[in-house]
């Protein structure tokens, strides 16, 4: 068999690996990524189909926080652009959010009352300025002791099952504040005009120039230990299995499918059962159509109320290059009516789609269906539940997982897979020198 040598071995070429490989090769360290499919990024990248460059899942990076700055720091290009102030349908309406005090304004539009809104507010004050609320409750039975209306519990929902892929009645109480500490909550995002695949295509550059290697259509078979220490994996390359040697493996898998390449024999028992009892997948539907005319004001939609859509994405009106000439690209994007597997597909994409006929007439006269993926299972919209995040660390020494299944609590999407890759990489650094 033939052996090749590394300092580090990366398993996946998703944004937790690529962050990794790139912070690692701007270190010094010999490294390799591996990837199974042809194209490069995972849950992002991009399918082009009828000219029109869909996503394979992440629809709007943030701007101006730490996938940023990993970009700036390695000095990769980052080819964003601003996808502009949000807006919200609520109770027929559409409510564009003011610079400031956005969540009031929102409030205010779901009640008539004013003491109720000054009650919630004063509740999240409190909440975030002297202590989160116990993990213990979730953020509806949290949000139960100051409103019952279930107008501003919709809000909540669609802001969190948007970003966070839960529904409010799954997700901690003490998560929802984490995030907002963390991340600042709802930060500004953007849109990719070169499809999502350009963001994982520019680490790529400098990991290439910095003497890493990327191998695509390449499996790995089976992750190698030796007295409970990693020492590399057996790859699969042109039909041929290779011992890829490694001091450091980084799996970008998910943990599952880490201990799974691993063997379940060589972990520890409790971590394994915390592994099986405590993780969950974030499930996600996403639907990808092409109009002949644009149908919304803004370029995105929050929307409130509806029976599982919650966002509506319309990234042509900021890079029309993503679609041909005169055409027009939305997405919507749905949370399940439970996270709890299983998903019923069938019936959760047809409630999707009463959903967009519903909120523009004529749909099925003016629209063509481009994609719909149900994220779940082995490719999951997040690989844990926020705040149900393993360690970055496995029982076996000197092999990580990076990625959305060992996001840092009160994180979540591409901010978690780039904490997550920023703490391996220093953990890397603190304990093992690159070879010379």
């Amino acid at each position: 068999m033939v052996k090749r040598d590394y300092d580090v071995l990366i398993i996946g070429s998703g944004m937790g690996g690529m962050s990794s490989a790139a912070l690692l090769t701007h270190a010094g360290y010999r490294t390799l990524v591996v990837e199974k499919l042809p194209r490069i990024g995972g849950r992002c990248s991009t399918i082009e189909y009828k000219g029109v460059k869909c996503t394979t899942g992440v629809i709007g990076p943030e701007m101006g926080g730490v996938l940023e700055k990993l970009f700036e720091d390695v000095g990769a290009e980052f080819n964003v652009r601003p996808a502009g102030p949000p807006h919200y349908l609520i109770k027929g309406k559409i409510l564009k959010m003011p610079p400031k005090g956005g969540l009031r304004t929102l409030l205010a539009s779901a009640t008539h009352d004013p003491s109720e809104v000054q009650r919630v507010m004063e509740a999240l004050s409190k909440a975030l300025g002297w202590s989160e609320p116990s993990k213990a409750i979730s953020l509806r039975d949290w949000l139960l002791q100051y409103t019952r209306n279930e107008a501003i519990l919709g809000i909540f929902q669609t802001m969190v099952s948007a970003a966070m892929l839960v529904n409010i009645d799954e997700l901690p109480a003490q998560e929802y504040f984490l995030f907002i500490k963390k991340l600042g909550g709802y930060r500004e995002f953007g849109y990719c005009p070169k499809g999502s695949i350009s963001l994982p295509e520019a680490l790529l550059k400098v990991i290439q120039q910095r003497g890493g290697e990327l191998w695509t259509h390449s499996p790995a078979k089976r992750i190698l230990s030796k007295n409970g220490i990693v020492c590399g994996a057996i790859v699969e390359k042109d039909g041929k299995e290779v011992e890829v040697r490694a001091s450091v493996v980084v799996s970008n898998t998910g943990p599952k499918k880490t201990v799974e390449l691993a063997g379940r024999e060589n972990m520890d028992q409790g971590y394994v059962k915390e592994l099986e009892e405590t993780v969950r997948p974030a499930m996600v539907i996403c639907i990808q159509w092409m109009t002949d005319r644009p149908v919304l004001e803004g370029n995105y939609l929050l929307v409130v109320g509806a029976r599982r859509v919650n966002a509506i994405f319309q990234p042509t009106k900021v890079c029309p290059e993503i679609a041909p000439a005169g055409k027009h690209f939305l997405l919507a994007g749905a949370a399940p009516v439970s996270s709890v597997p299983p998903l019923h597909a069938e019936k959760e994409i047809e409630l999707c789609m009463a959903d967009l006929r519903e909120l523009f007439p004529g749909f099925d006269q003016h629209s063509e269906i481009l994609l719909v993926s149900t994220f779940h299972g082995d490719w999951p919209g997040f690989h844990s539940w926020p705040g149900y995040g393993m360690s970055h660390k496995t029982p076996i020494v000197n092999l990580y997982n990076v990625g959305d299944g060992v996001s840092p609590s009160g994180t979540v999407a591409l901010p978690s897979t780039v904490l997550s890759a920023r703490l391996v990489v220093e953990d890397v650094k603190n304990r093992i020198q690159p070879t010379v």
